[in-house]
């Protein structure tokens, strides 16, 4: 596993030493809310007694996508943590992509070599929202500033082998310096399907494949680029296809549009010109991507409703609208508008409110896909959204890690240059 992509990793995060009290707390939280989607993951419960040392730690960690390092007067004093951090650091080094998360469980001093890592607090009875959302977020919103707004977006796909950067980077560079948004599907989804990557081809208004070279595959690229070169092909968009200096294209692609020879993906020049080609060529696409969440406007819940946006946007990349920030006249049919023309409707019905109801109707009305979430026990729903499931919550933590479940499948990756 060590030169496995982080995103291809079967276990989402390592959970250091989860071994009672807050540990525990936190440790049933993510297996039963927000770790839901998760294939699977390790703690101390995954390991035999004695084997969190040396090299059975080491490849542990090696088959994670984040460390979880908790920090308590116990651990830092026996030198869990510093063991498990020299293997995290390890990997951190060779793949950046991969996430340490420091958690402190009391009013322990974080040691020296954690000093430029910011840390969560876990404290109290329960998992307060914005320790949730921190957790959350630290596994999966993308490093660095990520700009959500709909800019010129075109779809970039490319391999996630470690030998791929190099010619990847100079095409995203070259798209880059045009000024082009480059949007690309989240390595980390556990397979490949058709329909969601057509959903975000239709959010973008150009198409550009950066095909790898794959020695023992016919013809030597990958089979997956190539059908997304397809998809974007049927939908009409304006195509840039840029094959590594080892592929000689046969026929059964050397038709298709927009490729470029295979000695233009070292030539900078060459792909600054093949880029503003495309960026000139850019079409309008057929949807703003967006993700809708209707929800009660009363005032005591803004602040979770804040915090429920800002989740979103983190995990997937795509906007997230509210009906009490939309203006227009009448603003009822903006709304509607808003709601009908959503990748997703995200719906609290907890309050049983009308106006939610009439939101969620608008949607399915329009064949947009709505995922219901409810406070309280569990509970038939209304009649006409019986053939629905209900996400149920007890908490505010919880309807955090629901909606971070339910988000996941539309995760989307911005790309650039430099961070692939």
């Amino acid at each position: 596993m060590a030169g496995t992509p982080v995103g291809k990793r079967p276990f989402h995060a390592f959970l250091s030493h989860a071994h009672g009290g807050p540990a525990s707390k936190l440790t049933s939280w993510l297996r039963g809310c927000a770790m839901w989607w998760a294939s699977r993951w390790f703690d101390a419960d995954t390991l035999p007694a004695g084997a969190l040392i040396g090299t059975t730690l080491a490849k542990a960690i090696e088959n994670c996508r984040a460390l979880i390092l908790l920090l308590s007067r116990n651990s830092v004093s026996r030198g869990w943590v510093e063991q498990e951090y020299n293997a995290a650091i390890n990997q951190q080094t060779e793949h950046p992509s991969f996430r340490i998360i420091p958690v402190r469980l009391d009013d322990v001093q974080p040691p020296g070599f954690l000093a430029n890592y910011s840390y969560l607090q876990l404290a109290g009875e329960g998992l307060s929202p914005a320790f949730a959302a921190g957790i959350i977020k630290g596994l999966y919103q993308p490093l660095g500033a990520v700009d959500v707004t709909n800019g010129q977006n075109v779809y970039v796909s490319r391999g996630w082998h470690l030998d791929d950067a190099q010619l990847a980077d100079n095409v995203c560079a070259a798209l880059e310096g045009v000024g082009l948004q480059l949007v690309g599907d989240a390595e980390d989804q556990a397979s490949w399907a058709d329909s969601r990557i057509a959903h975000i081809m239709d959010g973008c208004g150009g198409f550009v494949a950066v095909l790898p070279y794959r020695e023992f595959s016919s013809p030597p690229t990958s089979k997956y680029i190539l059908r997304e070169w397809e998809l974007a092909t049927a939908r009409g968009l304006p195509c840039l296809a840029v094959p590594d200096p080892r592929i000689t294209p046969p026929d059964v692609i050397a038709g298709r549009p927009g490729l470029l020879g295979s000695e233009v993906g070292t030539d900078i020049a060459r792909l600054t010109e093949a880029a503003a080609a495309l960026a000139e060529d850019w079409a309008a696409p057929a949807h703003d991507p967006y993700i809708f969440y209707a929800t009660d406007f009363g005032s005591e819940n803004k602040i979770l409703r804040k915090a429920v946006k800002e989740l979103v946007e983190a995990i997937t990349a795509l906007p997230c609208v509210l009906g009490e920030y939309i203006r227009g006249e009448p603003v009822q049919r903006e709304i509607l508008k808003s709601v009908t023309g959503s990748a997703l409707v995200l719906a609290d019905i907890s309050g049983e409110g009308p106006n939610v109801h009439i939101e969620v109707g608008a949607a399915r009305a329009r064949d947009v896909p709505v995922r219901l979430l409810r406070r309280g026990p569990s509970g038939r729903p209304a009649f006409m959204l019986r053939d629905q499931q209900v996400w149920d919550y007890a908490t505010d933590a919880d309807l955090l890690g629901r909606v971070a479940q339910i988000a996941y499948p539309y995760r989307r990756t911005l790309l650039r240059a430099g961070r692939l």
